[in-house]
């Protein structure tokens, strides 16, 4: 999708998340940082942009050390044991799936449904200088289908930008409700040089939108703060990054290859409780149960302000496409 002007509905809900989380942080928390991010298959490095499959996605994050003992929510995800560095974290996503012509208002089948998901998630990232290890876990709740407004946000833009309407949306999957765990460990494999690393991962996922598990390898080549020392926190101290000063300054290329088994997917088969309602969804028996993903982009960080661009390319994830 050609889109590079977030809609007012996106403004809307990044600021009534900010004054929400911020006026907490006052009370119990610290604010520690916050990421906008934004996928769009039109932002590629080659500049041959698509409009299809998944399409686009935007995530508004916000970060935080507490003050207190967590309580629920925070009290269902899980840190890594010993003595950890805790940022707990929420956000909220939106991501739109479309079949490869956009412009037909009739089922288009061998193609991807029509689908978007709209979801808050609470995350707890837990890490270790010591041991070089680091576990992200979140649990996301949200809804899939027609008021996931995934559609109208669609509509919106490609009418702002007088691009082509998508005149399909009317078919896309039913709605439903979205509870997911996810779990993401990360340990230091290789650090030959201050300048190199390679990091290990296993991942997995479980609920109503998605159920996976996979593994995956992450190379770091540049100037960088290490991985397990909050690298990612745009925040300056000298002399306290735990194991030497602080870089004021970051700039690294990053590659990542990760590999999922598939068990399912509810952007390509329907919601949980609704896929036998849906006007059309791809079929277990089509759904590709291992996918790979390579991803590569660079980071720019100076102090407490960070920026990075990455492409991804993925196998298909049904038979056919």
């Amino acid at each position: 999708m050609k889109s590079f002007l977030p809609s007012c509905r996106r403004l809307f809900v990044v600021g009534c998340l900010f004054f929400f989380t911020a006026g907490n942080a006052q009370k119990n928390n610290v604010l520690q940082y916050m990421k906008l991010s934004e996928d769009d298959d039109f932002l590629n490095f080659r500049g041959e942009g698509t409009d299809r499959a998944y399409t686009s996605g935007f995530k508004f994050e916000m970060y935080y050390s507490k003050n207190k003992a967590p309580r629920f929510p925070s009290n269902l995800l899980m840190k890594v044991t010993g003595k950890a560095d805790n940022l707990y974290g929420w956000g909220i996503s939106q991501s739109m799936y479309t079949p490869n012509e956009i412009d037909k208002t009739t089922i288009q089948y061998g193609e991807r449904p029509y689908c978007g998901i709209t979801y808050a998630t609470h995350t707890l990232v837990s890490t270790s200088l010591e041991k070089q290890q680091k576990l992200t876990t979140g649990l996301s709740l949200g809804i899939i289908g027609k008021y996931s407004f995934a559609g109208d946000a669609q509509r919106i833009i490609h009418g702002l930008i007088n691009y082509q309407k998508p005149l399909g949306w009317e078919n896309q999957i039913k709605t439903d409700i979205i509870i997911n765990y996810g779990i993401l460990y990360e340990h230091l494999l290789f650090n030959p040089t201050p300048n190199l690393e390679v990091i290990g991962n296993l991942a997995a996922n479980a609920g109503t939108l998605f159920n996976n598990i996979g593994l995956g390898v992450q190379f770091r080549s540049g100037i960088f703060n290490p991985y397990f020392s909050q690298y990612e926190r745009p925040v300056y101290h000298p002399g306290k990054a735990g194991n030497g000063n602080r870089k004021p300054f970051q700039f690294y290329l990053f590659m990542k290859l990760n590999g999922t088994a598939v068990m399912d997917d509810a952007t390509l088969q329907g919601g949980f409780f609704s896929h036998r309602s849906s006007p059309y969804v791809i079929s277990k028996d089509s759904i590709s149960r291992f996918v790979m993903q390579y991803e590569y982009g660079f980071m720019l960080s100076h102090k407490r302000f960070g920026f990075s661009f990455s492409e991804k390319l993925r196998t298909a994830e049904f038979k056919g496409t």
